[in-house]
């Protein structure tokens, strides 16, 4: 797998799975296509919760707080964070990552070229992989998982990184069971029937 590339050890992880009764290359494409934003309210209530620091911040320097976007797509995350393509299989696997201070409110993202993910190893940081990948399942279905890895960097950083965890935890299983529901949905949608 790509993910054991770029993140071969670590802290904690989180595994889904889902069967998507579409073929490969449309649940592919439903993951390549993900709207974040539309995976229903309870995302959009934690994203916004997310976004409180930033907008407070705003608001306190008597700026137009212009709320969440409509839409946040996997290219969007690249353009905005510090989430960085790690590895492609064209149809079968897709690994980003991103390092920083996951644990604080106002996330200090670390700005990182793809090729120095692995070897990153100053202390204070974590790293987070995750990977989605398609295998087919029987005929013309797909098993789709969904792995989200994390490494600290030094034993300071994994203390912050598990108190963080404990809270955050069972949001992030609950948002990756979301987000494959949502990309099982997508692709079903752009199956084609079968003649």
């Amino acid at each position: 797998m790509l993910i054991d590339d770029a993140l071969p050890t670590f802290d904690v992880t989180q595994i889904r799975h889902v069967v998507v009764d579409a073929p490969p290359d449309a649940t592919y494409r439903a993951v390549m296509d993900i709207d974040f934003m539309q995976m229903g309210a309870a995302v959009r209530v934690l994203n916004e919760l997310r976004a409180l620091p930033e907008r407070i911040r705003t608001l306190a320097r008597g700026e137009r707080w212009d709320g969440m976007p409509a839409a946040v797509t996997l290219g969007d995350l690249f353009e905005s964070t510090g989430y960085v393509v790690l590895g492609e299989r064209e149809s079968d696997e897709f690994v980003f990552g991103a390092v920083g201070k996951f644990w604080k409110p106002d996330i200090e993202w670390v700005d990182i070229a793809p090729d120095g993910f692995t070897t990153f190893d100053r202390p204070g940081y974590a790293k987070l992989a995750i990977g989605f990948s398609v295998r087919p399942y029987g005929t013309d279905r797909t098993l789709l998982s969904y792995e989200a890895r994390t490494a600290t960097t030094d034993p300071g950083a994994r203390r912050r990184f598990r108190r963080y965890w404990t809270l955050i935890g069972p949001f992030a299983g609950y948002l990756m069971q979301q987000a494959l529901g949502h990309i099982k949905a997508e692709a079903e949608e752009y199956r084609i029937p079968v003649r």
